[in-house]
């Protein structure tokens, strides 16, 4: 009996599931001026959470494995290979999904899962495969402690008559039987829910863990990543590749720097997130933040925040040149223009003419 999966990266999860965000729209103008990709392509402590669940269904050796990706969508390159993936892009998110769901039942696969991406949860997919098949229903659905997910098992020839939108909306409201998620669950319905991955990840809550090795209890290295001999990092703790920490700066409380980061001198990094090709200044204090180049989430006061100074953030390939103000630049070319300027020595040294600087 065939099986497969569809992986969807796209927005359109959000009317199809309940979300926890009280505010969509102002989780999506957070996610959309913090982030240049949505949050399941983030890397969070080395891969993304595309990646972590494409890694799940390959484990079970699916037949096929598609990844549908909207057509604004940017996916980061994944660190491990996984066979019988193949990608496809899309405007139209729920076509897409109809459509491979056709071409599934025409090649024999019967089943199949239906994840958006921005939902990532641990359960047993053959346990959740064979509950659906002991149903007999068209769809099956899933929801955790907080409500439902977006993760489904679809029968590929019974989802045919039907919109799929309208077929995964009905799932579990029309009398279909749930599967219910213990294992972890995670949904990225906010910015400050990477946060909370990384952390579940650093306290070992989750299966799946930071990529790199760990040099010490609770403290992962990933490749080429350098810390000054003089610097701290306080487990548990991630950093990522090319990433460097300078002298006398601290990592610490569930931090994670993501790859060709650098945390400069004397910064402390605390429960934060300093997202890939970041540079932090010296001397400051990041506490409970997101940060991403020169754009600051507080997640406390929940307040984006856009650092025009590259001395304290910016992308790591950025200039280092600090242009000042218009007023400054006057003064500094004031100075120098005055110093250009040519003046009289009094009593200068002329080879043969300086008796008169000659005392008995």
């Amino acid at each position: 009996m065939g099986l497969g999966a569809l992986v969807v990266i796209g927005a359109g999860n959000r009317g199809l599931t309940q979300s926890r965000v009280q505010s969509p729209e102002v989780s999506a103008s957070l996610e959309g001026s913090l982030l240049a990709a949505p949050l399941e392509c983030v890397e969070v402590a080395g891969r993304s959470l595309v990646e972590r669940s494409l890694e799940r269904f390959a484990a079970v050796n699916l037949e096929a494995i598609s990844v549908l990706v909207e057509s604004d969508a940017l996916i980061p390159p994944f660190r491990t290979h996984c066979r019988n993936v193949k990608f496809r892009v899309s405007s139209d998110l729920n076509m897409a999904i109809r459509e491979e769901l056709s071409d599934y039942s025409r090649q024999g696969i019967e089943h199949a899962f239906v994840n958006w991406a921005s939902t990532y949860a641990e359960t047993d997919l053959l346990d959740l495969f064979s509950f659906h098949r002991e149903a007999r229903q068209a769809v099956t659905p899933t929801f955790d402690q907080h409500g439902p997910l977006a993760l489904w098992v679809v029968d590929c020839a019974k989802a045919q008559p039907l919109p799929i939108e309208k077929l995964l909306r009905a799932a579990g409201v029309n009398g279909p039987s749930e599967y219910f998620i213990r294992e972890h669950v995670n949904r990225q319905d906010h910015p400050r829910d990477l946060r909370q991955f990384a952390s579940d990840m650093l306290r070992g809550r989750c299966r799946t863990g930071p990529c790199g090795r760990e040099v010490r209890p609770g403290v992962w290295l990933d490749e080429n990543a350098e810390i000054h001999r003089r610097a701290r990092v306080v487990a548990p703790a991630y950093i990522g590749c090319d990433s460097k920490v300078r002298a006398d700066a601290l990592i610490t409380r569930f931090s994670n720097i993501e790859r060709e980061c650098c945390i400069d001198c004397g910064t402390v990094v605390e429960d934060s997130s300093v997202l890939a090709n970041t540079s932090v200044g010296i001397w400051l204090d990041l506490c409970h933040a997101v940060v991403r180049e020169n754009m600051l989430l507080n997640l406390e006061r929940e307040i984006l925040i856009e650092i025009l100074d590259p001395r304290v953030l910016r992308a790591t390939g950025a200039s280092r040149k600090f242009v000042p103000k218009i007023r400054e630049t006057q003064e500094v070319l004031k100075q120098i223009s005055d110093l250009q300027q040519p003046r009289q020595v009094l009593n200068a040294w002329q080879l043969g003419n300086n008796n008169n600087l000659i005392q008995e």
